[in-house]
């Protein structure tokens, strides 16, 4: 039986966050699917983008994934901690052993909840201050016990990568993150 992963989604989330993660696992076989936060499955991304979840959060409340995945965006992730459903999700998934990830701005909502006490993590710059009790580490994505944690944008699909070393081990992870050239060297864009 392959291994779930919910993305979850409320209005204002980083789309590219959201795609790279849901791609980087998928690739690994992981039957990763998009949640909304709202009351239906319509959600809008922060740069507009309207989509349509796989799931809303009350239709997977009873029905728990290996992990769950929180993309950034600024408005997105105060809508999230704003969510008292979010909140329980992301408490049942660590009480049960289940993984919980968080990029960009989103590790805040984990710091905020204190679960990153004594953890070492990663935000987007200037979020750090908001990893409450968190050994902050200068890292695309950071796996500390259950919680991984990854810095923005530019990392989705490092961060999905780091889900799924977790998800389906590392020989996997590294055959996805070969397909994706994460083990390659690219020269910054120079104009």
């Amino acid at each position: 039986m392959s291994k779930t992963a919910y993305i979850i989604l409320a209005d204002g989330y980083e789309e590219t966050e959201a795609m790279g993660a849901w791609d980087a696992l998928r690739r690994g076989g992981v039957e990763a699917s998009f949640v909304s936060i709202n009351e239906t499955a319509a959600v809008e991304g922060a740069h507009g983008l309207h989509f349509t979840a796989d799931h809303t959060i009350d239709e997977i409340r009873n029905h728990p994934a290996d992990a769950i995945a929180l993309p950034g965006g600024a408005t997105g992730t105060e809508n999230l901690y704003q969510s008292e459903k979010v909140r329980e999700l992301i408490t049942a998934q660590l009480e049960d052993g289940r993984l919980v990830g968080a990029m960009c701005a989103a590790p805040s909502v984990l710091g905020r909840m204190g679960v990153l006490r004594g953890k070492r993590a990663t935000a987007y710059p200037g979020w750090e201050k908001y990893l409450e009790g968190a050994e902050v580490i200068d890292a695309e994505a950071v796996v500390d016990g259950q919680i991984i944690t990854a810095r923005g944008p530019r990392y989705c699909f490092a961060y999905g990568v780091a889900i799924l070393s977790q998800l389906e081990g590392s020989e996997t992870a590294a055959e996805v993150a070969h397909g994706l050239l994460l083990d390659e060297a690219v020269e910054p864009l120079k104009l």
